[in-house]
């Protein structure tokens, strides 16, 4: 039966390095795949258990898998099977031989403190009880210290503060205060930005408000909508300014220029029934058409129903270009 163990990621480990996965050497191990356990081997007496099982490996992505299979003719190595397949023991780790290792600044990660292995060479791999991370990786045998440089840490920051200065403009020189004194400068401004656009955002939808408001009184007037319903027009302005104002501006010129047709007919036919007299008539100044739909729609209301013959006057008196101005008051 084989058991599924990773043996090998990308991350770092607790010993403060990493490994990358393509840079593992395995034809070496394959030929010799052997599986010991706790890396014991070295510095103690042979046994004849120092081998419990052997390893078939395989490459994915950035993981190096081992699919075991322990000797269960060993009576050690069945034991320590039996504690993997109760899932009492999970993790596995590898011994290596650095070839090379790397400090360059783009391969490190955070919390890096040794250089990255980029080539080594695979010689064993162990079922252990607490692997060196939570991938259970590790690179040396009998916790010796790996034979890796620590990095530069400041040489890390400093590449990283250049790329930062680049990206805002700067000379990739540019000291750290400087930097830091424009970003501060770039979050006020932002900020002030911010407030201000709030601030025009809040005057534009007010003129947008007066502006609705004045269109739906002028339609409340006209008679197009009811005065109960007038709030509630007003809010949908609110959702599509443009359209309703383009729709409901239409509909006030429409009834404008029916009211103006109605009037003008309307005298003519008094006129006809009159047999040609037409009836005195004030058509300027305050008891104009003109005037009476701009100050006192109420009154023109009351004479178009009380007085048809007076308002058809009225009427034909604004459709032939009478107009009131305040000159005239």
């Amino acid at each position: 039966m084989e058991y599924k163990f990773i043996v090998n990621t990308e991350n770092v480990n607790s010993y403060g390095y990493r490994i990358i996965t393509e840079g593992i050497e395995t034809t070496q191990y394959e030929r010799n795949p052997v599986v010991l356990f706790m890396h014991q081997r070295p510095d103690y007496k042979p046994t004849g258990d120092e081998v419990i099982g052997r390893a078939r490996l395989a490459k994915e992505g950035d993981q190096l898998l081992a699919y075991i299979t322990f000797d269960t003719e060993n009576d050690f190595a069945a034991k320590i099977e039996k504690k993997v397949k109760g899932d009492f023991i999970r993790m596995c780790s590898m011994y290596a031989d650095v070839i090379e290792a790397s400090s360059d600044p783009a391969l490190a990660m955070p919390g890096q403190k040794y250089e990255t292995i980029t080539k080594c060479k695979l010689i064993e791999i162990s079922i252990v009880d607490i692997g060196g991370n939570d991938d259970a990786i590790r690179l040396s045998s009998g916790g010796s210290t790996p034979k890796i440089k620590l990095l530069n840490q400041k040489k890390i920051i400093m590449s990283e503060l250049k790329t930062i200065a680049l990206a805002l403009g700067k000379p990739a020189d540019t000291s750290e205060s400087e930097l830091l004194n424009t970003v501060t400068e770039l979050k006020l401004a932002k900020t002030n930005a911010e407030n201000k656009a709030s601030e025009w955002e809040g005057k534009y939808v007010a003129l947008q408000k007066s502006e609705a408001t004045t269109i739906v009184n002028k339609a409340v007037k006209l008679g197009l909508i009811p005065e109960d319903l007038a709030e509630g027009q007003i809010s949908l302005f609110e959702k599509d300014f443009e359209g309703q104002k383009v729709k409901l501006s239409k509909l006030i010129e429409e009834k404008e220029e029916s009211d103006v047709k109605d009037g003008t007919n309307a005298a003519i036919q008094a006129v006809v029934l009159a047999g040609g007299k037409k009836t005195p008539v004030n058509t300027g100044g305050e008891e104009s058409f003109d005037y009476l739909q701009k100050n006192d729609p109420v009154k023109l209301a009351k004479i178009r129903a009380e007085e048809p013959v007076k308002y058809a006057q009225l009427s034909a008196a604004y459709g032939q270009g009478v107009r009131w101005t305040p000159a005239q008051k």
